[in-house]
């Protein structure tokens, strides 16, 4: 029986303390873990074992040398020094979502993947969910043909429990929703596309949320109290992903909040496809839905967390059209199954020999580059009103 590997996580927010867990059983050992908020190491301590090495510096822990592999979930502008820390150490790594914000880290992070021979994975879970697997699987056996159009709606109903309670989670923070929420979607309309983008025009605004209330205000003191659809219990707010955390519970309508609470893009891409993606963040519904037209028929795929997955293909071009159904079972756990997929992903690359890995990590860093270059051009047209040249991958 092989060995665990001995894994380490760096940052215990909610998600790197789920982490942590995940990654700490069936084929994973948790080794250490990192974070330079000391009170964030005393939650480690209490919540993964006391016997578990913590740490401040990613430097200092690296030199712990039974680490193989490290989990990157810092705050979304921290994640590129610690991957490259650790890829230039010789582990293997995994970064949460975003890859980065900003284009110039994202050449700066290849240059260290393109180096190494160890497993580099972004966590785009969602690409190994049932339901996305099976998509990408009927397009691959070219059930609809050659993809030549697309969309994408993110229904975010959660928008207001999740986004707009901190006022530090605004353009300073998290760049555009487009880039910290979203990125997961347009990874999955790109993948689907079967091309990467090349060009974007984009609308957006913050059309619900803000523009009223006094930065000061919080849920704990407001008057209105449970009556307020967007009432936030800070001490015991609960993620999708099963994690309860403490949080911030400023006004959602703040003066002080700027990120757009909806956007729509219109996307060019390098094989001629063309795709239009929607996202929400007051819409009622918590899903996500993908229309794919192709040259023998359009698909549409419907996901949401309770695992209500549905598949549909309709042949509109065969000489007797038809319609055919899926409903793809859903596993449970998070993201639809995607978080147990995409562990059990990364410890197949780890463990199997004779892996092509400069090829896996390519397409990871393509998948992490185009999905942040696309938000990222989006919210400059939204905020310039032109059209936006998305810069290839540099080989």
């Amino acid at each position: 029986m092989k060995q665990p590997v001995r894994t380490a996580v760096v940052g215990l927010g909610a998600r790197g303390l789920y982490f942590a867990r995940m990654y700490n059983q069936a084929g994973f050992s948790l080794t250490a873990f990192c974070d330079r908020n000391p009170e964030r190491l005393e939650l480690g301590r209490r919540y993964l074992g006391q016997n578990i090495p913590g740490y401040t510096e990613v430097e200092t822990m690296l030199r712990q040398e039974d680490i193989q592999a490290v989990l990157i979930a810092t705050n979304d502008p921290d994640h590129v020094p610690p991957a490259i820390t650790s890829l230039q150490a010789g582990k293997h790594v995994l970064v949460e979502k975003p890859l980065c914000q900003s284009i110039s880290d994202a050449a700066l992070l290849a240059r260290y993947v393109r180096q190494t021979d160890k497993i580099f994975m972004i966590g785009f879970e969602l690409r190994y969910c049932s339901l996305f697997q099976m998509v990408r699987s009927l397009l691959e056996e070219g059930k609809i043909g050659e993809v030549k159009i697309g969309h994408a709606f993110d229904n975010v109903s959660v928008g207001g429990q999740y986004f707009f309670h901190n006022p530090s989670r605004q353009k300073s923070f998290f760049k555009t929703l487009l880039l910290q929420k979203a990125c997961h979607s347009l990874d999955l309309l790109n993948w689907f596309m079967g091309s990467h983008p090349t060009r974007v025009y984009a609308i957006g605004g913050l059309d619900y949320y803000g523009r009223q209330a006094p930065p000061e205000l919080r849920c704990r003191h407001c008057q209105k109290g449970k009556s307020c659809p967007y009432w936030l219990d800070y001490e015991s707010f609960q993620l999708d992903y099963t994690t309860v955390k403490d949080v911030a519970d400023f006004c959602v309508w703040s003066k002080e909040m700027d990120l757009n609470d909806n956007s729509e893009l219109c996307i060019s891409y390098a094989s001629g496809g063309k795709a239009t993606f929607h996202e929400s963040h007051f819409t009622p519904e918590y899903s996500r839905e993908f229309w794919l037209v192709g040259t023998r028929g359009k698909l549409y795929a419907y996901y949401d967390n309770p695992g209500r997955f549905l598949i549909r293909i309709e042949y509109a071009h065969s000489s007797a059209r038809h319609t055919e159904e899926w409903k793809p079972p859903c596993p449970g756990g998070g993201h639809g199954g995607g978080d147990e997929g995409l562990r059990m992903e990364f410890l197949r690359r780890i463990i199997t020999p004779g892996l092509d890995v400069r090829r896996l990590n390519e397409e990871a860093l393509a998948s992490g580059y185009y999905s942040t270059a696309l938000a990222l051009g989006a919210e400059t047209s939204i905020e310039t009103g032109q059209a936006v040249t998305i810069p290839a991958l540099e080989e």
